[in-house]
């Protein structure tokens, strides 16, 4: 991996490790559904821009634009809400965490749905050593579902189950689709599915009267969180192993940590600990592939 492409690896965990953070931030001031309504249209907006530069072709087919939808709504429109919903009742960085199940998800997801994955012993483990580490974390608690902190951190865990969702339909449907398109018309969409939700609940923020601080904190998640680091994020899969760009997977909720602690003072308790280490273990295990056996003459 070049320099260049080790830099922007690290940028964007930074991003999306301070995503749990602004999202925290925002929360002071707005509702769910108006966060990620946010987020959602920002991001769309600037995508959709570059689309504009770069005037992909257009798919016109129904069935390509139905694909996006559902991923829309699995991938985007649910999280983007579940996740500031368990965010009221959960510090950021135990969000961060808890979202690390994402990669666990998707490799029982791929196994399931796409024909060219088998669940080998190895990831076997992996997807075991994951489940484990989010049950040390939520912990007996997860037997109390009425506990507000209980439903926050399932929340997280139900929004990281739609991404890797919309993550397996997008292998299985939408592969070879140009990349930046298909990021800016999800977002377009999920914002345009969120939008009478965020109208029922009277929850339109009032930009002008937010403060300061929360107004940089949503400009940086929708823009940057929700805009260059998906732009970030696709330039890298263009252009180095997915195995490589899989790293931000594990840098990220060590990013959101470090996010958490200098801007929210929150502080990591070592009961996490362990089940951090067993789910980044599940990480690697679960998204390691076989070696290939070369023939020996």
């Amino acid at each position: 991996m070049r320099p260049l492409h080790l830099a922007a690896l690290v940028v964007l965990a930074l991003i999306w490790g301070a995503s749990f953070m602004l999202i925290k931030v925002m929360l002071d001031e707005m509702g769910p559904s108006a966060v990620g309504w946010t987020r959602l249209g920002g991001g769309a907006l600037l995508i959709m821009i570059v689309v504009a530069v770069r005037r992909p072709s257009i798919p016109r087919g129904p069935g390509h634009w139905r694909d996006v939808a559902v991923v829309a709504v699995l991938a985007s429109a649910a999280p983007m809400v579940l996740i500031p919903w368990g965010e009221q009742e959960i510090p950021s960085n135990l969000a961060a965490i808890l979202n690390g199940a994402t990669p666990i998800w998707t490799a029982v997801l791929s196994v399931a749905f796409l024909p060219a994955e088998r669940m080998t012993p190895l990831r076997l483990a992996g997807v075991a050593m994951g489940f484990a580490g989010l049950a040390v974390i939520i912990g007996p608690d997860a037997l109390d579902v009425r506990a507000a902190s209980t439903q926050g951190q399932l929340a997280v865990v139900l929004a990281t189950l739609g991404y890797a969702a919309g993550a397996v339909l997008t292998r299985r449907r939408l592969l070879g689709a140009d990349s930046t398109l298909l990021a800016g018309s999800q977002n377009a969409l999920a914002f345009i599915i969120l939008t009478p939700l965020v109208l029922a609940a009277g929850d339109v923020p009032d930009f002008a009267a937010l403060s300061l601080k929360v107004l940089v904190a949503a400009l940086a998640l929708a823009f940057l969180g929700q805009g260059i680091a998906i732009m970030i994020y696709f330039w890298l899969l263009k252009n180095v192993e997915a195995t490589q760009v899989a790293l931000v997977t594990y840098l990220a909720p060590v990013a959101a940590i470090a996010w958490g602690w200098a801007i929210l003072d929150e502080r990591l308790e070592l009961s996490l600990l362990p089940g951090l280490a067993l789910i980044l273990g599940g990480m690697v295990l679960a998204n390691r592939r076989p070696r290939p056996v070369s023939a020996r003459g």
